[in-house]
């Protein structure tokens, strides 16, 4: 049986590094930003919205799930609330540092808010424009630096004219703490960041400070009656639990459909870690030849000259490294 952790526990065991001044990075996803990397039209309830296709956020967003770094954690949607975004960022995130992106949030949102007043920091805060000049906490903000409502404009059009205006003044500084709440925008910022100059604490707070940001609670699981305020979610360990999966394509006399199978497996919520393919041979006088190009698209291909028959593909599946 595959063991579990809680995210009463892993608050725990985030918000002592927090407390305890580590540095390191915490990069929060949900499905707001699944849907912006896989390019799919979304309207959040902030009002942003995100256009069917792939935008430069959305390549952005994609890059940051490759880091791989003790120090840089990753919060995922869990399988109780978001089972397909669960499945998604773990066969996509190559690290093992994952969390809970609700880590703040739900039957840890009335702890939250007490501790975050205990943190007495230099600070810097990258959040809605509506938050600027209000008190954070209890922190020494150094300085607040405005995000704009649309985030893919804002990603697009001011951005990287942000990222250098904060190294520019505070790239040498260490030991800061970074307070995040932007969005989908939080992440390639705090990516970049951390980057830059790992010897900061880079968090992504989210929601769980509207009530700074806002000066009103602004979602459901700050009403301590709701469902969310006392749901205690749980996933898979994910320094123990695996899904990697090895899908085994073939081919003999009907290679038209081979294209369309790739794309459907490339695109399901589970991404396999490799795609093999086995082309048996045909012992008449027909031939197939596939583009370099789309073999390439393979992480691995074995083309038979002559008719093996039907057993070999299951030998040639041994050489997966999946279980």
């Amino acid at each position: 049986m595959h063991k579990t952790i809680s995210l009463v526990n892993e608050y725990d065991r985030i918000f002592e590094k927090i407390k305890g001044n580590e540095n390191f990075a915490l990069l929060r996803y949900g499905d707001g930003e699944r849907s912006i990397i896989t390019g799919r039209a979304i309207r959040a309830q902030e009002g942003w919205t995100s256009p069917n296709m792939i935008t430069s956020l959305g390549k952005a967003l994609k890059e940051t799930l490759n880091i791989i770094d003790d120090k840089v954690y990753y919060g995922i949607s869990c399988p109780c609330c978001d089972r397909s975004a669960y499945y998604w960022y773990m066969s996509h995130i190559n690290s093992r540092n994952i969390t809970f992106a609700n880590l703040f949030v739900n039957i840890n949102y009335q702890r939250f808010k007490k501790d975050f007043e205990t943190i007495y920091r230099d600070a810097i805060v990258i959040a809605n424009h509506r938050g600027k000049g209000n008190r954070v906490g209890n922190l020494n903000v150094l300085e607040y630096f405005s995000i704009g409502d649309e985030c893919i404009k804002f990603w697009e059009e001011e951005a990287s004219k942000l990222l250098s205006e904060i190294k520019e003044k505070y790239g040498m500084r260490e030991n800061l703490l970074y307070v995040i709440s932007a969005g989908p925008l939080a992440e390639p910022l705090i990516s970049e960041l951390y980057k830059s100059n790992p010897n900061n604490c880079y968090i992504d707070f989210g929601s769980s400070i509207d009530c700074y940001i806002h000066n009103k609670d602004t979602r459901p699981y700050t009403d301590s009656s709701s469902i969310y305020a006392n749901k205690n979610c749980t996933m898979f360990d994910p320094t123990t639990t695996s899904f990697d999966v090895t899908v085994i394509l073939t081919t003999f006399k009907k290679p038209d459909a081979l294209a369309k199978q790739l794309d459907a497996i490339q695109s399901q919520t589970l991404k396999p870690k490799e795609v093999f393919l086995f082309q048996d041979g045909i012992n008449e006088n027909y031939t197939i030849n596939f583009e370099k190009s789309f073999l390439n698209k393979f992480n691995d291909v074995k083309i038979s000259p002559v008719n093996v028959g039907v057993w070999e593909r299951f030998r040639y599946a041994k050489t997966a490294k999946s279980e």
